[in-house]
């Protein structure tokens, strides 16, 4: 089944990850660039791990998941341990605390997907094949960010500023065409003010 796509803002909300390797990692990385507060909880954190600490971009508790009390009042958790034991009882517990929860290498032990990410600014798209073959989702953003230029990131915050500044001298129904004609441009690769 299609799983309904969420954009919700992450900054300064408590997100656990548990695990420490390459997957704990680049899941911790991605909920950063939203702005999350991460705590990793892992026995053994890698050398990528560690640095993020050393950076205070995230706390790591360097130590084995003991359990519920260790995901309490988090807003989600992912568990990306080698262990398949570990992570369906961080599943198990997440999901008795109402906490949305995925699992790196399970998605029957997942509340949601964590999707591929394609991103220029405040542009941002998720990608899911409702886990059944995250590779293709890996290939499709490649796609995407291949076609989607960086400057998006300027034009859609000029777009907005133009769309507030429109709206507020001429209303809504005078505004409508004049960013549609602007959004054609951008699609066409010019570049808009």
């Amino acid at each position: 089944m299609a799983h309904f796509p969420l954009f919700i803002n992450l900054e300064k909300l408590p997100c656990a990850v548990i695990g420490g390797g390459p997957v704990a990692v680049r899941k911790i990385q991605t909920l950063l660039d939203f702005g999350a507060t991460v705590i990793a909880i892992a026995s053994d954190a890698s050398d990528l791990l560690e640095a993020l600490a050393l950076e205070d971009a995230v706390t790591v508790l360097k130590r084995p998941y003991s359990g519920p009390e260790d995901i309490r009042g988090m807003r989600l958790v992912i568990a990306a341990t080698s262990d398949k034991v570990i992570n369906h009882r961080v599943s198990t517990d997440a999901q008795a605390l109402g906490i949305p929860v995925n699992v790196a290498d399970d998605p029957s032990a997942c509340t949601f997907f964590f999707p591929a990410i394609v991103r220029r600014g405040d542009l941002v798209t998720g990608l899911s094949s409702s886990g059944h073959c995250p590779r293709f989702t890996a290939r499709l953003k490649e796609e995407l960010e291949e076609e989607w230029p960086e400057d998006w990131a300027e034009e859609l915050q000029f777009l907005g500023e133009e769309r507030r500044r429109l709206r507020k001298a001429q209303g809504p129904e005078k505004t409508l065409p004049v960013i549609d004609e602007l959004i054609t441009r951008m699609l066409r690769g010019e570049k808009i003010p």
